[in-house]
């Protein structure tokens, strides 16, 4: 009878110990996102590359607020301002161009805070692709899909 009760106590511990690994397991697998490689070489962003990639993200969303007609928080339409000294992917190419580009686009948000409208926002749009024109213009028909369409 001993024999058989711990018999059964062993097989209890044993499937609990099973379950906990089995739970670490879940937890320890998480999804990440690999980055991006060119002939085996990783690719990292530049800083200027994610300065826009984030512009990008919240313009996308300034959009939004903007076509339902909601109030544009402020924290969509602040805080660029390293865009004029933020490290490019080619750093050379970067001079007095860019910098009137940037700060070109910069008044523009500040346009576009104090006044928000279609058209406004679509002026930020342009200037994204005026610059992205001379510099970089592969991201250009995604910039242009952001644009607001009039009714």
């Amino acid at each position: 009878m001993m024999a058989i009760a711990i018999f059964v106590m062993a097989i209890f511990v044993s499937s609990c110990s099973d379950t906990q690994q089995v739970e670490r397991k879940t937890e320890v697998k998480k999804e990440t996102k690999a980055p991006k490689k060119s002939n085996g070489v990783l690719y990292k962003p530049s800083e200027l590359a994610l300065l826009m990639r984030g512009m990008y993200d919240n313009m996308k969303l300034v959009g939004e607020f903007i076509d339902k007609g909601e109030t544009i928080p402020d924290s969509l339409l602040t805080g660029y301002e390293t865009i004029t000294t933020a490290i490019a992917t080619n750093p050379d190419e970067i001079g007095p161009k860019f910098q009137g580009f940037a700060k070109g686009w910069l008044m523009e948000v500040e346009t576009m805070r104090t006044t928000p409208t279609n058209d406004n926002y679509n002026a930020i749009m342009n200037a994204c692709v005026n610059c992205h024109k001379a510099y970089c213009p592969g991201p250009i028909p995604k910039i242009k899909r952001l644009k607001i369409i009039p009714d």
